[in-house]
């Protein structure tokens, strides 16, 4: 692979030299800005949820700008968005007749003795940013990288107010059925009439992400269901218009689902979700979360028929009791991250039945549990030692007694979250600070509005050698010496921390105060002030 980028990385090198000679400005070709990715990590960039693609799209043509200096995410004017949208659409290239020729005449060994097969495959290995690159070499390159076979992933998202239907159906056109992954989250301009035309074209789509298109409806399930059926991942969050209906619809042709977040679809009850357990017993990944209609009924049907779930986002499900999420927990033991944030119904019986089935799960997110004590955490921490992620934030009930089980039994911890946590003294941070596991590997401590948390507990963070940002906001007994010291320590690490301003002096002399930071004056801040997020 090293070999071949090399290869090509030198032929693009020849090709814009060639430009170059005739006064077309070629732009920076540092390898910096000329890394390729391979197509499996291209289809797979897991940012945000975990799943989108941050790649760009589209083909650039040679014209007498800096265009070429400048990546397509980096086009910052509507002018230059629809520029670039349109010589996509239309496939076109800006090249005057004297330098066509003259480029015509430069053709490398490359595309002399390599057929267009191979070269498209060659292309395949590039990203977005290499492809739009080899687009400006020549017309012939700009018809090879802009071929359906190189654009199995495109992402809409950077162009949401500039994208109309016209778009994403030319895009449809163009790229056919090599279209294999699709994100237009945020495109509000898009309708059912456009999906229809992508269904219809891209029947090999496998993964959508059409989050807060508010304008899609039913009816675009109903194509995606018809056209799609390799469909295993689909994002629908904020689609306002989705009910029951569409999602009946959906889950009867794409049964290989594995990846669906219906969050906020608030006409979804739980009919729909138990249509979509019943159809799709792939799901690996749900989210739903502010579905009021998630109640235990829709639990029970998820648990019974998609016991492989290893991912289940229930935030604001406020419905669910401990009832129908014991029934989760008893079926899909092979969870490993659990979001069950502002369910302020369940109990210690649901930590329980954590640790006793569910000893894979690395994250749980319990904000806002207010019935969750020590008790329930101790059983929790007992059978769960790999968890690298726990959320307490407002878990009132929580005392300095679940931080020492925490630090006693899951050596993988990483993130601890204990906001507003009042019960958490300095005695619980020395739990943490002497685990020799969160030694080496805490890296995220937040600790704000917890009112007896004094510089004691910084002194128990100073072996903390990976720790890298720490919230201490509002705990009025942590000095500004105390943050001084620790940032002595680790000069990288990020404090987050407010300080009420001075009470001026008697004196009159008139001392400015920030109140987000430990000086005086923001002017004298140094390396080893805190910072504020």
């Amino acid at each position: 692979m090293a070999t071949l980028h090399t290869f090509l990385k030198r032929t693009v090198g020849q090709r814009l030299s060639n430009i170059n000679n005739l006064g077309v400005t070629s732009g920076n070709t540092d390898s910096s800005s000329d890394t390729s990715l391979s197509t499996t990590e291209r289809l797979n960039d897991q940012a945000n949820d975990g799943y989108s693609s941050t790649s760009t799209l589209g083909v650039l043509s040679i014209n007498g700008d800096d265009s070429l200096r400048r990546p397509l995410l980096h086009v910052h004017t509507k002018i230059r968005q629809k520029e670039f949208l349109s010589r996509l659409i239309h496939n076109t290239t800006v090249m005057n007749m004297e330098h066509e020729q003259s480029m015509n005449d430069n053709i490398c060994l490359l595309d002399r003795k390599l057929p267009k097969e191979l070269i498209l495959r060659i292309f395949s290995y590039l990203d977005y940013k290499s492809l739009c690159r080899c687009a400006q070499v020549s017309k012939y390159w700009n018809t090879l990288a802009s071929d359906g076979s190189n654009w199995q992933s495109i992402n809409l998202k950077n162009f949401q107010r500039d994208v109309d239907g016209n778009v994403l159906d030319h895009l449809s056109k163009q790229c056919g059925s090599f279209l294999k992954q699709l994100f237009i989250e945020n495109c509000k301009f898009i309708t059912d009439s456009n999906m229809r035309n992508l269904a219809n074209n891209c029947s090999n789509l496998e993964r959508i992400n059409m989050k807060h298109c508010t304008k899609l409806s039913n009816t675009t399930l109903h194509h995606l269901s018809k056209h799609c059926s390799y469909l295993v991942y689909i994002n629908m969050a904020s689609c306002h218009l989705i009910d029951d209906q569409g999602i009946k619809m959906l889950s009867s042709n794409c049964s290989n689902l594995e990846w669906c977040d219906i969050s906020w679809c608030m006409n979804i009850t739980e009919n729909g979700i138990q249509s979509l357990a019943e159809s799709c017993p792939k799901l690996t990944v749900f989210k739903a979360e502010g579905c009021t209609h998630m109640n235990n009924k829709a639990a029970k049907e998820l648990a019974i028929n998609c016991p492989k779930l290893l991912f289940l986002d229930i935030n604001r499900c406020s419905s669910l009791t401990d009832e129908g999420l014991l029934i989760i927990v008893e079926h899909c033991t092979l969870l490993d991250t659990l979001i069950i944030a502002n369910c302020r119904n369940l109990t210690d019986n649901i930590l329980v039945a954590l640790g006793q089935h569910c000893h894979k799960l690395k994250r749980l997110d319990a904000t806002l549990c207010s019935q969750f004590t020590d008790a329930g955490f101790s059983a929790l921490t007992q059978g769960c030692p790999s968890l690298e992620r726990l959320d307490l934030e407002d878990c009132t009930a929580v005392t300095d007694e679940t931080l020492r089980h925490l630090a006693n039994n899951c050596p993988e911890i990483k993130i601890l979250t204990l906001s507003r946590c009042e019960q958490i003294t300095d005695e619980g941070v020395r739990y943490i600070g002497s685990s020799t596991s969160a030694q080496e590997k805490l890296l995220i401590l937040e600790l704000d509005n917890c009112p007896t948390i004094t510089d004691t507990s910084i002194d128990h963070l100073l072996a903390c050698q990976n720790l890298k940002r720490l919230d201490i906001f509002d705990c009025q007994q942590v000095t500004k010496n105390g943050i001084k010291k620790i940032q002595t320590y680790f000069p990288d690490l990020k404090v987050h921390a407010y300080f009420a301003p001075r009470t001026p002096t008697q004196n009159n002399q008139h001392t400015t105060s920030c109140p987000f930071c430990c000086c005086t004056s923001c002017s004298a801040c140094t390396s080893s002030c805190c910072t504020v997020s």
